[in-house]
């Protein structure tokens, strides 16, 4: 069977997510998490949305629970034939090809965020329905940029908080259909995280090259990387340059899979995934309750 496996970003992360790893993490992955993220420990400890979107907690916590998942599910399913991962998540799918262990990725999720932070707060808007030039045009005249390609007339625009109300309302004027903004707090994928982009690739510096388990595609421009070098290479790059998601699954799309698997919180690349290539069959993680969901569901595809 041709697998892909798809390694969804920040958004829909939500509190049973939590919950669950408040109950299953364990091992070197749990003291990874609770040494970025203590009140995972307290099981009394409940949180809100507003908690679960700071980067501080959404981007350690998503990428422990999707490698969770994957050590869960690797052992039972054939080797993919590539995996990508939607901007947090290229860093969940490096870890899974072997790039550097579960607890590592944890804890570097954790650099990420705070670097990201130290930089710069902003905020992203997804925007649906307008030609890209016009889009940009529009963003660019209130300190915006697009972020994210994610299909044609969809795309993802990013910059200084102060700038989205005001582009959210001349769009809507201007006839996008759908307006959304994104539960992530910094200007993701713009030059403005230059800096942040630098110091992260510093902080990967010194892992040992090897061969991937499977190829990575670089969400930037879809790329395929076999080794270390050339993944943490797009890794750090991708925080402060636009991802052009689109082309991402356009290269999946041509590896010709018998199934495509998004691992991570929400459903919305599996989404994107369907509109492209209705043919091949996809599903979330999320749309199932157990790991032998998933797995029965991927034989009936075989």
């Amino acid at each position: 069977m041709r697998l892909a496996i798809l390694f969804s970003g920040q958004g829909g992360q939500r509190p049973e997510h939590w919950q669950q790893l408040a109950r299953e993490a364990d091992g070197e992955l749990r003291a990874a998490l609770v040494a970025r993220l203590p009140s995972l420990a307290d099981p009394a400890f409940v949180p809100d949305a507003d908690f679960l979107a700071a980067n501080a907690v959404a981007q350690p916590l998503i990428v422990a629970q999707q490698l969770a998942l994957w050590s869960a599910l690797r052992e039972r399913l054939p080797r993919p034939i590539c995996a990508a991962g939607y901007s947090l998540g290229e860093l969940s799918a490096c870890a899974a090809a072997g790039v550097m262990t579960p607890a590592a990725a944890v804890a570097l999720a954790g650099e990420r965020a705070h670097l990201m932070d130290e930089v710069a707060t902003g905020g992203m808007l997804a925007v649906l329905g307008l030609d890209e030039a016009l889009v940009a045009g529009i963003a660019a005249a209130h300190g915006l940029a697009i972020a994210i390609r994610n299909a044609p007339r969809h795309v993802v625009l990013a910059g200084p908080a102060a700038g989205l109300a005001p582009v959210a309302a001349a769009l809507s004027e201007t006839g996008a259909s759908r307006l959304v903004p994104l539960a992530v707090r910094t200007p993701s994928h713009t030059p403005l995280l230059a800096s942040a982009a630098e110091g992260f690739r510093q902080r990967l510096a010194g892992l040992p090259e090897r061969r991937l388990a499977f190829p990575v595609l670089s969400a930037i421009d879809a790329t395929s990387a076999r080794t270390v070098s050339v993944a943490v290479d797009a890794l750090a790059r991708q925080i402060c340059t636009p991802l052009d998601w689109a082309a991402c699954l356009e290269a999946v799309v041509e590896l010709q899979p018998d199934a495509v698997l998004e691992i991570g919180p929400g459903s919305a690349l599996a989404k994107l995934f369907a509109e492209l290539a209705p043919a091949i069959p996809v599903r979330a993680s999320d749309d199932f309750r157990s790991i032998d969901g998933i797995v029965r569901w991927l034989d009936s595809c075989a």
